[in-house]
């Protein structure tokens, strides 16, 4: 009898979990993006593949998308792929009833959908909006079926029905979401190798939020491969028996210590280019993720698409020019060993989340600007308390990074029109504050050809870093220990989903 290819893996968080301030949505195709295709698909390089869609064009004055969609194409309920469910699965992410934050934030300046057949969609931008495709390369954004959003209402994310090459079969709150092949799977993008339906039988994704226990899970064999391994428990997993453990870089904003300019003392440029000479990020990444992820150097990690590496050249460990820059500015070291300027103490708050390190960076931080007379305020609080930390300017240094494909993120995170309350520019700069930087992006933002964005992007994070809006820390990564029964297992452009259209792996005949 043929075995059962049934695969397990340990991950970190279950989707109701991640992060309040994304819909559920977002939550769950985090783990079942092998349900899902989506419209076109993006390579690490850029370029845009056919999905769903076999070819699109855009206009001239490209606010009009026209897509010509594939005809052979099933939902897993048996309805038929078409531009009905196009429209209807854009306009379920645009409508705030469904708190699709990621989702609808995704869509940009989409205004409205014009069906002009059953397979042919246009879709149409109140104005340019050149990270459109990527929008809809992402799964947040894949068609869904009308016939189960209908039924299933609001529940509709527990019982999520896509294309793609695993079904969803069913979702144990505390347990485990489980994905199943779909035996008529026959449209693969062209980046992928299987053209057909998976190897793999099962997908059971285990949920075990504590590091250790997901380390020891896959140790005791009760798992194949874990994501988002803790990097102390790397140089363990590696000492495993036909186990490879794999640093798979994730693109995008790296974290990053972003500096609000709005408040004091880091309203001064002088203090927040004397804050990042005095933080040592080799250290930091040595000490807290053990040397498994790479350090970054600017507003873009080194393995994004439009990564400037002239950014290197800034603000190398150097305590000393630290101390002179704020000796200039006027803030004095006393004799209790604290720095003061007209009698004002030199201390930053740094709001930390409980997870992803922050409060082993805050910790590292304090103790390293201490011998420099600053005082760090670390508060370590919950998401919610966080995220509006972020977006109502309580901070002078908060981290934040971001998933993204390309260097096009960084109008989300530097632009000053995302710096308001509510928004996730953390800089808090205002469109008075350094306006070179909105200029280059609104420039930026209309051009569809990466040879012209690229230039544009680049000379952001230029800026960016000599005004010192943020200290980079380190570039997000995901470490994965798998058996070397497991292969094929791959990602998306983004570094982070993965894709199992390619993966296999070996049972034993019984």
């Amino acid at each position: 009898m043929k075995p059962l290819k049934q695969l397990r893996i340990g991950v970190h968080y279950e989707p109701s979990n991640i992060d309040p301030h994304l819909g559920a949505a977002e939550l769950a195709l985090q783990m079942t993006n092998g349900v899902f295709d989506t419209l076109v698909h993006k390579t690490a390089e850029g370029d845009y593949l056919p999905g769903l869609a076999e070819s699109f064009c855009i206009s001239d004055d490209q606010c009009c998308y026209t897509f010509h969609l594939r005809r052979d194409v099933l939902f897993h309920d048996g309805t038929p792929f078409n531009a009905q469910a196009v429209m209807a699965s854009l306009e379920r992410a645009r409508d705030p009833a469904n708190k699709s934050q990621l989702a609808g934030s995704l869509l940009g300046s989409y205004q409205t959908c014009r069906i002009v057949h059953d397979h042919c969609i246009e879709i149409t931008l109140e104005q340019p909006y050149a990270l459109f495709l990527d929008a809809l390369s992402q799964a947040w954004l894949a068609p869904m079926s009308v016939k189960a959003m209908q039924e299933n209402g609001p529940g509709f994310i527990r019982h999520p029905v896509g294309t793609g090459p695993f079904c969803f079969d069913r979702w144990v709150a505390g347990d485990c979401l489980v994905i199943r092949r779909n035996p008529a799977y026959a449209w693969a993008p062209s980046l992928v190798a299987n053209k057909g339906a998976p190897v793999v039988d099962e997908i059971v994704f285990k949920f075990i939020p504590d590091d250790k226990k997901r380390s020891e899970a896959f140790i005791n064999n009760e798992v194949d491969l874990i994501f988002f391994a803790n990097p102390e428990d790397a140089a363990t997993l590696r000492g495993q028996d036909n186990t490879t453990v794999t640093v798979w870089p994730i693109r995008g904003i790296p974290v990053s210590l972003m500096l609000n300019i709005q408040r004091a003392p880091t309203n001064n440029l002088a203090v927040r280019q004397a804050l990042s000479y005095a933080i040592d990020r080799d250290a930091l990444v040595a000490e807290v993720l053990k040397g498994e992820f790479s350090r970054a150097y600017g507003p873009v990690s080194q393995a994004t698409l439009g990564y400037n590496p002239e950014v290197q050249t800034f603000y190398p460990y150097n305590p000393d020019l630290a101390a002179e820059l704020l000796e200039q500015q006027g803030w004095k070291l006393a004799d209790d060993g604290k720095r003061y300027c007209n009698g004002i103490p030199l201390h930053v708050v740094f709001y930390a989340l409980p997870v992803n390190f922050y409060p082993e960076f805050g910790a590292f931080i304090k103790r390293q600007l201490a011998p420099l007379g600053i005082t760090v305020d670390v508060e370590l609080c919950s998401p919610p308390a966080w995220i509006q930390a972020g977006m109502q300017g309580l901070h002078n240094m908060i981290p934040q990074g971001k998933y993204a494909s390309s260097s096009q993120l960084l109008g989300f995170v530097y632009h000053s029109r995302h710096s308001g309350m509510g928004g996730y520019g953390w800089s808090k700069r205002g469109p008075d504050d350094y306006p070179e930087i909105d200029s280059l992006i609104d420039r930026a933002e209309t051009c569809l050809n990466k040879a012209e964005y690229i230039p544009l992007f680049n000379q952001v994070q230029q800026i960016v870093m000599q005004e010192a809006l943020a200290i980079p820390l380190h570039c997000n990564a995901n470490i994965v220990a798998a058996r070397n029964t497991v292969s094929g297992i791959q990602f998306d452009a983004i570094g982070a989903y993965p894709l199992f259209h390619d993966t296999d792996i070996q049972k034993s005949e019984t």
